[in-house]
């Protein structure tokens, strides 16, 4: 998984920004389909963004999720996860450096290979299980990394390209639920 920091100040930001080494990705703590993501890479723009997001009104854009910023093969994974089972996974690929489908970014489908299934049953056992979504990495040299786990999965664009009615499954996952705890 990509190294991390989260910092309360600017100042801070800008001392976690610069620990991680240029470039780096700003988030916000809370977010979705890869809105208020910024790529720094320099001080320059670190202060201008941290400026910026300092001066909008919601706590959240107050606090600040800093990360490293990976190199990857102009695509990444999200693969789902319901109970201990992955699923489906998709390649979400761009040109832009972020991916995701809701932001311009093509879904194909991706074969779960052992590795990846292995990656996906450790991630989501050391969040407690569920119904997940996890983004995944390729770095150049084939690692697979962890960037995040998402408990309010979107999968709009994910169904067709992969064959499987993610909302079937994870209906059928719930009411198996239901009948364990009945």
């Amino acid at each position: 998984q990509p190294a991390a920091r989260l910092a309360f100040t600017p100042e801070t930001a800008l001392d976690a920004i610069e620990s991680l080494g240029y470039p780096a990705v700003l988030k916000p703590a809370v977010g979705s389909w890869g809105r208020l993501l910024a790529r720094v890479n320099d001080r320059d723009a670190a202060e201008a963004i941290l400026e910026h997001r300092q001066s909008l009104g919601s706590y959240n854009h107050h606090l600040f999720y800093a990360q490293e910023y990976v190199e990857k093969l102009g695509r990444d994974i999200r693969a789902f996860v319901v109970g201990d089972r992955t699923i489906c996974a998709i390649y979400r690929e761009s040109q832009h450096w972020i991916t995701n489908t809701a932001r311009g970014g093509r879904a194909t489908n991706c074969p779960i290979t052992s590795e990846l299934d292995d990656l996906c049953y450790r991630a989501s056992r050391a969040v407690g299980g569920g119904i997940l979504a996890l983004d995944i990495f390729e770095t150049p040299d084939g690692e697979l990394l962890v960037n995040e786990i998402n408990h309010t999965m979107e999968f709009r664009n994910s169904s067709e390209p992969t064959g499987v009615d993610i909302a079937a499954e994870v209906v059928r996952y719930l009411l198996e639920q239901v009948r364990v705890a009945v």
